[in-house]
């Protein structure tokens, strides 16, 4: 066994959804990735403690002779492999929460995941609930990142990479509304930019500097149109905390700019008062 099998191995386990595959790996060795070559820690966020934790491994379980399970194969589901069945335990060490994978062997050379708990989605919707209840983004856009989080937690990152998009184009337009009258164009006219003319107009109005705002939105329509699902997944844990934390920076720049034109109106008022 390679120390490319034992990473590829740590990268199915904690990236892939359920019932995606790995192939080329041999029972033994199954066996050994899911024992004393299993990954001993995952950051991952936990739903209790509501932050990042490092989750400890704690055990491994094990279902062996399944009996003869059927394989398919060029010729039909006619050959049978004697399965097995592997459970690995992971524990946070602040609040005790358990987080359990399972994988079927089929006693050829393929690995299915057939369980996670909590699941990837739980893990993820549980993560952007955090941005909802501390309001750091708005409704609107935490309902499409919901969706991206539902394709993105079933295998579907094309289909998520559409919703992370639109709420990219959402938050242009967004800005756009803000400053409207600063920038001197209609909204109508604004829409039919390409959207480099479209950050470039909105430019100085930004949280966050404007390069970085280019290149995402071309990794995010390259996504869409020209990457396989494997690549779009290679990207998207990149990809979404960038968003999010545009989103937010996008919000509390536009709630600082709400507040400052509301203590410039009660300054106006009090000073018309003193005349």
């Amino acid at each position: 066994m390679t120390e490319e099998m034992i990473k590829a191995f740590g990268e199915f386990q904690v990236e892939k959804g359920i019932y995606e595959q790995i192939n080329g790996i041999k029972i033994e060795d199954f066996k050994a990735l899911t024992s004393n070559q299993a990954l001993k820690t995952i950051d991952l966020y936990c739903p209790l403690c509501k932050e990042n934790k490092t989750f400890i491994y704690s055990k491994s379980e094990y279902i062996n002779g399944l009996g003869q399970l059927p394989y398919p194969s060029e010729d039909g589901f006619g050959t049978a492999y004697t399965g097995a069945i592997r459970f690995l335990n992971y524990e946070c060490p602040s609040c005790g929460k358990k987080l359990v994978y399972g994988f079927y062997h089929n006693g050829k050379a393929s690995v299915t995941k057939i369980t996670q708990y909590p699941s990837l989605f739980d893990v993820s919707r549980d993560e952007l609930k955090k941005y909802q209840k501390n309001d750091l983004i708005d409704k609107v856009s935490f309902s499409q990142l919901y969706k991206a989080e539902t394709c993105a937690s079933s295998g579907y990152y094309v289909a998520a990479y559409t919703y992370m998009r639109r709420v990219y184009e959402t938050m242009l337009l967004s800005v756009f509304k803000q400053y409207e009258q600063e920038i001197g164009i209609t909204e109508d006219n604004f829409r039919k930019l390409r959207s480099d003319e479209k950050l470039k107009s909105i430019k100085n109005y930004l949280a966050i500097d404007d390069e970085i705002y280019i290149p995402l939105y071309g990794l995010l329509s390259a996504g869409i149109h020209a990457m396989t699902e494997e690549q779009c997944c290679e990207d998207y844990t990149v990809l979404k905390p960038i968003l999010l934390e545009i989103l937010a920076e996008q919000k509390a720049k536009k709630e600082k700019a709400a507040k400052r034109k509301e203590l410039k109106e009660l300054f106006a008022k009090r000073k018309g008062e003193m005349k």
